[in-house]
């Protein structure tokens, strides 16, 4: 039996051939196949149960001992994968096959061994002088012989106290019919040399210049003084340390933080001091004089603007509506951890604006979400400043951004907590935090792993708002179980009869702090009886601040109470709550 993968058309993720809903999206494939029943049980089911585990990922079925899940490709071996990691990351190099090419014998005569000798002319500079250049050809005529006389000495004559040249220096020979003969001078005794017209053919090293030649010392000249040659060495030392001091302040401005000014003390001293150190004390480390480093003048000219034209430059903008300092995640399913929490800091902050024709995803600075939160109001002045000048979103110059159309709009769909009657896509594990609402955002050509956004309820409540009145997407958000409007119950207290409001869905306004919430009452948690907070006041149940209400005593089924308090939320008018149905109250 063969089998096919294939991609889902609505959000591309690969599926066998006999599918009939993506996981998913939820995107029905094959409507016939949907509405039959997919539990097929099978005699061989309850014997293979305990070899059978679910997989973290996508929760299919798998036999116990998999390397990986034949569905979604996760690793259920966690040993198996760490080896898999490491093999990944270490670096393999291979040897290349390289053709050299083949070279055709050879082979050195007699005749090449002795031009070689006679070429190495330095070998035969520390032999005896009457053995310089006596040479003879052998095989020629006697016409191109020529003889040097014993007493024959080239160069200079080197005294014992000078120095001896190093080996550098090469020995240069000339035509005596080019250029004049140097003054030789000769020991006493010493014959003159023949000066025969004769050129000299010999294998020497390229003829140097003249003012590349060293200076040649007379013989009469005294040697320098020992003061002179230590302030030679002086001079020679000071030099090298002026420019060695030169490179180091090179270096030192190549290496300046540009993060970085220049401030002056009262004494006038010159200080550099970074940015962070704007608005604070510090002490001259010259003339240890206080001095308050100068705070960064806030950016007014777009306010300025506004004021002198009475409009908001946001109104004016391209995007009518922005969102600061929303948590992007960018999920990569071999790390990916099910685990409540695992992704709350693995994220960025983005800003999102909201137009009719697209929605923006700005990164305004590089880091995890809540580090350089000094860098963010400057950046972001600027860009809205960008806007409001009818910028595009191609000049816009900010470490990462993202431009989603109103076609692709409709495409976000929700991932925590799932849309109703969808199975999660993280077996219903809060990820992104717990009682956190996310929403995974349409692939694009430039984004290589899946993408979410979280909010707390007030930040999802203005992203639905955005998305429905500004870019005009409809019923967004309507489709799961987030409160998207305030609901209370109503009960009736025990004590004194008045009404006791209570917030639905109480979890996810807990730790917002977008709302600030009240107790009206307290719930028994034996008998379920509701007690307001201004009847517990006035009997001093618990205290007169309600801290000992846990152990107070149920003034109707005498147990210790319990600590339940019922919230709302503290509003400067009180609202019209669609309330429900009262409940029942318990025996």
């Amino acid at each position: 039996m063969k089998m096919q993968i294939v991609s889902c058309p609505h959000c591309g993720t690969y599926l066998l051939n006999d599918t009939c809903e993506c996981h998913a999206c939820g995107h029905v494939l094959d409507k016939r196949a949907a509405a039959l029943p997919q539990a097929h049980i099978l005699p061989t089911d309850n014997a293979v149960a305990e070899d059978m585990e679910a997989c973290p990922s996508c929760g299919e079925t798998c036999r116990t001992g998999l390397v990986r899940c034949w569905n979604c490709g996760t690793f259920l071996r966690p040993e198996i994968e760490e080896s898999y990691r490491k093999k990944q990351a270490s670096t393999h190099f291979e040897i290349e096959h390289i053709d050299l090419p083949i070279l055709e014998a050879s082979f050195v005569t007699e005749e090449d061994s002795l031009q070689r000798r006679d070429a190495g002319f330095d070998s035969d500079f520390n032999s005896a002088p009457e053995n310089y250049f006596q040479a003879s050809d052998t095989g020629g005529d006697d016409e191109d012989d020529f003889d040097l006389s014993m007493g024959t000495v080239f160069g200079e004559v080197v005294d014992e106290a000078q120095e001896v040249a190093s080996d550098e220096e090469t020995f240069r020979l000339r035509p005596l019919e080019e250029t004049p003969a140097p003054s030789i001078p000769t020991y006493a005794g010493t014959p003159a040399a023949s000066t025969s017209p004769a050129e000299m053919d010999v294998n020497e090293p390229p003829v140097q210049s003249e003012a590349e030649l060293p200076p040649i010392q007379s013989l009469n000249e005294p040697p320098p003084s020992p003061q002179e040659v230590e302030a030679a060495a002086a001079e020679d030392l000071l030099k090298i340390a002026a420019d060695e001091e030169q490179d180091i302040q090179q270096v030192r401005k190549s290496m300046r933080s540009k993060d970085t000014f220049v401030i002056f003390c009262p004494q006038g001293c010159r200080i550099r001091v970074k940015e962070r150190h704007r608005g604070r004390k510090g002490k001259c480390p010259r003339c240890q004089s206080e001095f308050v480093v100068p705070r960064k003048p806030a950016p007014k000219k777009v306010e300025a603007e506004a004021a002198t034209t009475g409009e908001d430059p946001v109104l004016t903008s391209r995007y009518k509506k922005w969102l600061n300092d929303i948590r992007l995640h960018t999920v990569d399913p071999v790390k990916l951890r099910i685990k409540a929490d695992s992704l709350l800091n693995e994220c960025q902050a983005v800003d999102i604006g909201f137009s009719a024709d697209d929605l923006l995803i700005a990164t305004l600075v590089v880091g995890k979400f809540g580090a350089n939160a000094k860098k963010f109001p400057p950046v972001r002045q600027a860009m809205i400043e960008h806007f409001s000048k009818q910028g595009t979103f191609e000049q816009l110059a900010i470490p990462a951004k993202k431009l989603l159309t109103k076609e692709l709009l409709t495409q976000i769909t929700a991932a925590q907590p799932a849309a109703i009657g969808v199975e999660s896509l993280f077996a219903d594990i809060p990820v992104f935090g717990t009682n956190r609402i996310a929403v995974k955002l349409p692939k694009t050509p430039d984004s290589t792993n899946p993408q979410y956004l979280s909010f707390s309820l007030s930040e999802y409540r203005a992203f639905v708002e955005g998305m429905q009145s500004v870019c005009g997407i409809q019923d967004f958000g309507t489709n799961t179980e987030v409160p998207l409007t305030d609901e209370y119950l109503v009960h009736k207290c025990v004590m004194s009869g008045a009404p006791v409001q209570e917030l639905a869905k109480l979890n996810y306004y807990i730790k917002d702090p977008g709302f600030k919430l009240e107790v009206t009452g307290w719930r028994c948690a034996k008998c379920g009886v509701v007690l307001s907070e201004a009847a517990r006041t006035e009997a001093k149940l618990g205290g007169a601040n309600g801290k000992g209400i846990a152990k107070a005593k149920c003034p109707k089924c005498t147990q210790k109470f319990g600590d339940l308090p019922l919230y709302r939320l503290v509003v400067t008018e009180t609202p019209a709550p669609a309330t429900t149905e009262p409940e029942p109250e318990m025996a």
